[in-house]
């Protein structure tokens, strides 16, 4: 055991990026599941989004949710991809909100500023992300 370099300080914000990327890898994957399963919402869903197929977006969310899954497990232990993959995702989830704004304003503006709390922790700990 190495005593030479002292305890490792954890950031806080860093945590709190894992724990929001986690959140939002489950949310995505609870939708995914749902669009995949047959019932008459996601029917009525299909029909109001002009026939695109619901079952094909339900496995893209699916899928997206289980890579943030592992984005927030690799922020979380402070990997280097954690922090390359958490910020583009912040970055496009940002990009994206400011489309909806119109839309839906109080969604749009409580995702963008996540985003850029998220952003600022992976950006402001880079330390934490240093192998060796």
């Amino acid at each position: 055991m190495d005593t030479t370099r002292g305890p490792a300080i954890r950031s806080g914000w860093v945590t709190f990026a894992a724990v929001i990327a986690g959140i939002v890898g489950v949310y995505n994957i609870l939708s995914g599941i749902a669009a995949i399963s047959k019932d008459d919402q996601t029917e009525r869903l299909g029909e109001a989004l002009y026939g695109v197929n619901i079952t094909a977006w339900g496995w893209f969310w699916l899928l997206i949710g289980i890579v943030q899954l592992v984005t927030a497990y690799l922020i979380y232990i402070r990997h280097p991809l954690g922090q390359m993959l958490g910020l583009l995702w912040a970055f496009i989830s940002a990009s994206l909100s400011v489309f909806v704004i119109f839309v839906a304003p109080i969604w749009a503006l409580v995702v963008l500023g996540l985003d850029i709390l998220v952003i600022w922790a992976l950006v402001g700990n880079t330390e934490e992300f240093e192998q060796g």
